[in-house]
């Protein structure tokens, strides 16, 4: 079962109420990158390894629900959205297809 949010894509455009972000120099409307590169700068990652938790993705280990013990692999950071209105007709469908990828990524494991 899907909670309602949604990955965002880079370029996607995000408007904000003004002063949202007290410590981030970011606009009141912005691209998703644009947020991203506000966090990297704010913690001083763009000289350092943890780069990649926003780009490529950091190696690590995981212990999924579904996997039999520890999954190498890599982790890193994403901004996701949900609508404030979830009557939207097309959200059986997204969610069915939410489901059947999940089923899908868990028999390749």
């Amino acid at each position: 079962m899907t909670d309602g949010f949604e990955r965002l894509n880079h370029d996607e455009v995000v408007s904000i109420e003004p002063d949202t972000f007290k410590k981030l120099e970011i606009a009141k409307t912005f691209k998703v990158r644009d947020l991203i590169t506000a966090i990297k700068e704010y913690i001083g990652a763009d000289e350092t390894i943890e780069v990649d938790l926003y780009t490529d993705g950091l190696s690590c280990e995981v212990l999924k629900f579904s996997a039999q013990g520890w999954v190498k692999g890599k982790v890193r950071l994403a901004l996701e959205f949900c609508p404030d209105d979830p009557d939207s007709p097309l959200d059986e469908i997204y969610q069915i297809h939410q489901q059947l990828k999940q089923i899908d990524q868990e028999t390749l494991w």
